[in-house]
């Protein structure tokens, strides 16, 4: 048996081949277990509702874009941006302040409109802006205020380099927003605000997904099944909120729906699951048929847990909003936002 001196140690040669063999595979291993991290606040894409997603970081003033592939994000690419000048999670109007948490954009200014809604102080948004949802149902309920949160450009791109240097808005290069927005479709490419990235490893990713997809099933089964109780008890008893009023309000419009003859036929499809730091948002396509109605549309809950870490419902959206188009095949990037700047911009040159 040869033996061998490593380390001022006295090993024999099998011994040796294991050190060897162990300082060989751990780096491979480490590496594999490196490239399952993801980012903690997409545990759940789809190809319609988010296809690709936008999440913006505070703390190193970047603009992550990701892409659905097969339900796990992938990165695409990375944008500088500026955020509020005031760091901190936004609370009131006027604070200068960037909101933290998960968006929608609903609607898309050109710089034409921009100057025409804002006179000569228009040209300080740039190319065009992306106008989100903030205040979302949970802002609302945290009583914060505020408007006109926009992902958009600046004719002043010094900006971009201070970082801190928005009244609350993200800004990016004029070129970045034109390049981003082939990737994004309004109601349908969410943004997603975080002070910092979190990445998870493969099995508190997936524990964390199972976990609210196992909420949401058991709160689909109870509606179709109409158990009033269980399904009133996926619902939280004091800070849920919707257009019908509060919990107690909802309890006795369902308990009415529910008491209608026959069972209820209900569809998901196109599922999507986006965390906050406190909060999450489930989104899904839902088609509804019942002895009287028949219809379908996006469905938005809004959930957090309870003292016991129980995921309940606050909020929940049934919208049409960003249901146009389901009959696509595939999403493909174009330049639908910025087509008539970017050709009048060739022509002046």
């Amino acid at each position: 048996m040869m033996y061998l001196f490593i380390k001022k140690k006295l090993i024999k040669s099998s011994q040796f081949l294991s050190f060897i063999l162990f300082f060989l595979i751990t780096p491979m291993a480490l590496a594999q277990e490196v490239s399952k991290l993801y980012p903690a606040p997409l545990l759940a894409l789809d190809t319609f509702y988010s296809h690709h997603i936008l999440i913006a970081e505070k703390s190193t003033h970047l603009l992550h874009l990701f892409k659905n592939n097969a339900g796990y994000p992938e990165l695409v690419k990375t944008y500088q941006v500026a955020t509020g000048k005031k760091m901190g999670d936004k609370g009131s109007e006027g604070d200068f302040r960037t909101p933290e948490g998960i968006y929608n954009f609903i609607e898309f200014l050109t710089n034409k409109q921009l100057i025409e809604k804002s006179g000569s102080q228009g040209v300080i948004y740039g190319a065009g802006a992306f106008v989100t949802d903030y205040p979302n149902p949970v802002d609302q309920h945290m009583g914060k205020t505020g408007s006109g949160i926009w992902l958009h450009s600046t004719n002043d791109e010094t900006r971009i380099d201070k970082g801190l240097d928005s009244r609350g808005c993200v800004v990016t290069a004029n070129n970045d927003l034109i390049d981003v927005s082939k990737y994004l479709e309004l109601y349908k490419t969410p943004l997603v605000i975080v002070q910092d990235l979190v990445y998870l490893n493969e099995k508190t990713f997936e524990a964390q997904k199972n976990d609210i997809k196992k909420t949401v099933d058991s709160w689909l089964s109870s509606w179709k099944s109409k158990n009033i109780e269980q399904y009133i008890s996926f619902y939280h008893p004091t800070e849920f909120k919707d257009a019908k009023g509060n919990y107690a309000k909802y309890k006795a419009y369902k308990k009415a729906v529910f008491s209608n003859p026959g069972s209820p036929k209900i569809e998901i499809d196109n599922y999507s699951i986006l965390k906050s730091k406190n909060y999450t948002v489930v989104t899904f396509t839902q088609k509804y048929q019942s002895n009287t109605i028949n219809d379908s549309g996006k469905k938005l809950l809004y959930l957090k847990q309870d003292e016991n870490y129980n995921w309940k419902i606050v909020s929940e959206i049934f919208t049409k909003n960003g249901t146009d188009g389901n009959d696509k095949i595939a999403f493909e990037p174009s330049l639908r936002f910025f087509k008539d700047y970017v050709s009048g911009k060739k022509g002046s040159n």
